[in-house]
């Protein structure tokens, strides 16, 4: 029987951390908790840590620190349940607490929205800045990819298999450099730097 599984969550202790004036993240991880809202699966979350620069542990970073509470599988409706324990006898009723003053209930409930409302636009903001990298990324990628087969004269082989497994700014940096030591050893330095500069130009502008 299939299960259902809720997205990652936010704990209380990450609500804290995202209040104003809070600044103990880093903003590449301090980004990706705000985008945490309960309908990005874990598989979203984790592209867009790529696209924020955190490679594929950024989301299992915030689950360490008891930021985000990972996915629970869900019964479907109609599924047995356990039987239940025997209930325990009721404690006597306490008493009612008074009553918060209506100007007071108001105003929190005013700013509550008001932060909600900001952090829902700023995860968007983020949300989008991570596609566009991403998109940038993927773009630079081709790019330097015929960049070193023109270069290489078809010795590049290896690189070429290489570039597949790079999904981070940081991974296609050190796939450059490997490059760079290729263009160098069959060419010269100065080649393997305009190859370098021309990279670095058009993931910039791109």
């Amino acid at each position: 029987m299939q299960t259902s599984v809720t997205p990652p969550r936010k704990t209380e202790l990450a609500r804290q951390m995202l209040a104003p004036g809070q600044r103990q993240l880093s903003p590449a991880l301090r980004a990706l908790l705000i985008t945490v809202d309960g309908k990005r699966d874990a598989q979203e979350l984790q592209r867009l840590a790529r696209g924020l620069g955190l490679g594929d542990d950024g989301l299992s970073r915030l689950v360490d620190q008891g930021l985000v509470e990972l996915s629970r599988a869900l019964k479907p409706a109609g599924a047995a349940a356990a039987p239940a324990p025997a209930p325990a006898p009721a404690p006597a009723p306490a008493p009612a607490p008074a009553p918060a003053p209506a100007s007071t209930s108001t105003s929190t409930a005013s700013a509550i929205q008001a932060v909600d409302a900001d952090e829902v636009a700023e995860a968007a903001a983020l949300a989008r800045e991570a596609q566009a990298r991403a998109k940038r990324l993927v773009a630079t990628k081709f790019f330097a990819l015929d960049l070193v087969t023109r270069m290489l004269a078809g010795r590049e082989g290896e690189l070429r298999d290489l570039v597949r497994q790079v999904d981070t700014e940081s991974r296609f940096q050190e796939w450059v450099h490997h490059c760079c030591e290729r263009i160098e050893a069959h060419a010269d330095a100065e080649r393997a730097a305009k190859f370098r500069d021309s990279v670095g130009q058009t993931l910039a502008a791109s």
